[in-house]
């Protein structure tokens, strides 16, 4: 379990379009997602990761026959030093308020902080996270 580590400031950098993590590894700093049309989400420590949303959020699960979950899917992307120049992805399922747009803005960036905390601890992230409140809960594999 991913647990609130607000306490310990890893994270120097946020909501960034041009990347401190690529820029001082020598490698092209602009980042690109599926979806332009949200808010940056990203974080980095500036040297060792970066991580950002990547795309829109989908509903949880996508397949109609499913029925409705109140839940949706977020893809964020990362990098770290260890795994090289390689991009890798993580899932995190979140509660969707449907009717309070900002709500799920915090989700988004709450799953951010809690991610990249994890990140700059461990190097890497497990493919899958369900989101409960302040935390998180690992249900894949490390990626």
């Amino acid at each position: 379990m991913i647990t609130d580590y607000s306490t310990e400031p890893a994270l120097v950098y946020r909501n960034f379009n041009l990347c401190p993590h690529c820029r001082h590894n020598g490698h092209p700093a602009l980042l690109s997602r599926l979806s332009e049309g949200l808010p940056m989400i990203s974080r980095s420590d500036g040297e060792s990761f970066h991580l950002l949303l990547a795309d829109r959020p989908l509903p949880y699960p996508i397949e109609c026959e499913a029925g409705p979950t109140n839940q949706v899917s977020a893809c964020y992307w990362y990098s770290h030093v260890r795994s090289g120049r390689k991009t890798c992805s993580t899932i995190v399922v979140l509660p969707c308020p449907h009717s309070n747009r900002p709500s799920l803005f915090r989700l988004l960036e709450t799953a951010a902080d809690l991610l990249a905390e994890e990140l700059y601890r461990r190097g890497d992230l497990v493919e899958f996270y369900e989101f409960i409140p302040n935390s998180m809960i690992a249900i894949g594999t490390v990626g």
